[in-house]
């Protein structure tokens, strides 16, 4: 207990960018905070650190070595950790890495300790081999599941994914609607002139950026332009690609920020990965009204509204699609709360779902 409180550790590891990182906040900006703190395990300090603090001031980020590069001190780390915190639970978020991230709870006696898979991953995915050889023991130290979608917990834990506790990765519906007015004002707000082709997220291999710009590229349109939201390791590889294509003016990378109103500016989104879960940039996508145009790697499960299209991994499809019309939903906030991935109703699951285990 703190301050009266239920105190669960969150192992998330990178929090610099990505899906999950925006998903724990999401959660913890609606969950019940006057029952419970969330302390988390990071591994650098990020604008994460000061958005957790401004929900909770009294929430502590630790910092602790990559699990995947020096694991010996990563563990030695969270186990002072959980020897000094008194957490009720440990919830890690690191997937096939919880398999590391949970042994020092385990041996600190922490009672309740459970690993979440936050994607699915297939033959494409980075490290494949690595993590086909670490998945039998992604939850070895656990004592409960959990999942963003079905298909991570089949991906994952196989023939225990019956037991897995389904989180979707909920987002607030009502920040991502967009109604035609809000769109046009959105437009002018960017910047944007011509049809919009929008990815927020990562870039990473996974996304497979490197294919969505040459099918733009291909695809020949004078009156499209394509945005690309958000940092990583890749981009210096993209924009290199940008140039030798001549797309310099074409093609916009935007700086990591609050997605909404480029959603709403938009004309489609898309998400051409290599290996997908649930997407939270999907989700908001569609609650935006957005079209979305995903890769036939991505779980069907993220098409929450029955309008998604999904496309093979090939220049020629992408290319031919991206030439043709877009029509926007503008009731599509209605159906993703309907499918179940509305945060308020989520993050109550959430805390329901710790009073079970935890026993309070």
């Amino acid at each position: 207990m703190a301050d009266g409180r239920i105190k669960i550790l969150q192992i998330t590891g990178n929090t610099n960018l990505g899906g999950v990182a925006s998903c724990l906040l999401n959660y913890m900006e609606h969950c019940d905070l006057s029952r419970y703190r969330f302390d988390f395990a990071a591994y650098s300090p990020s604008p994460f650190d000061d958005k957790v603090k401004a929900t909770d001031a009294q929430s502590q980020i630790f910092y602790i070595p990559r699990l995947d590069k020096d694991p010996l001190k990563a563990a030695e780390e969270l186990k002072k950790f959980c020897l000094e915190g008194g957490y009720a639970a440990v919830h890690s978020h690191m997937t096939i890495l919880s398999a590391i991230a949970l042994e020092p709870a385990a041996k600190c006696g922490v009672p309740v300790r459970i690993c979440h898979a936050h994607s699915s991953f297939n033959k494409n995915s980075d490290r494949y081999l690595i993590k086909k050889f670490m998945r039998p023991f992604a939850g070895r130290y656990a004592t409960h599941l959990a999942a963003c979608s079905r298909s991570a917990a089949e991906s994952v834990f196989k023939k225990q994914a019956d037991k897995a506790f389904i989180l979707p990765n909920a987002i607030d519906t009502a920040r991502f609607s967009c109604s035609e007015s809000e769109h046009a004002e959105a437009k002018k707000a960017c910047s944007l002139t011509k049809t919009t082709a929008l990815f927020t997220g990562r870039f990473a291999k996974q996304k497979n950026l490197g294919l969505l710009i040459r099918a733009f590229a291909e695809a020949k349109r004078e009156d499209m332009q394509l945005v690309l939201l958000g940092d990583g390791p890749e981009k210096k590889n993209l924009e290199k690609l940008c140039g030798e294509l001549n797309l310099q003016g074409k093609v916009i990378f935007a700086p990591p920020c609050k997605p909404d109103i480029w959603y709403k500016a938009a004309d489609v989104f898309c998400l051409p990965s290599l290996y997908e879960g649930m997407s939270v940039s999907a989700l908001e996508a569609q609650a935006s009204g957005l079209k979305c145009l995903f890769s036939d790697a991505v779980a069907r499960e993220t098409d929450v509204t029955g309008g998604c299209e999904f496309l093979a991994n090939d220049i020629n499809a992408w290319s031919e699609r991206l030439r043709g019309s877009f029509e926007r939903d503008y009731f599509a906030k209605d159906k993703v709360i309907s499918a179940g991935y509305d945060i308020s109703r989520e993050a109550r699951r959430l805390t329901d779902y710790y009073d079970d285990i935890i026993g309070v």
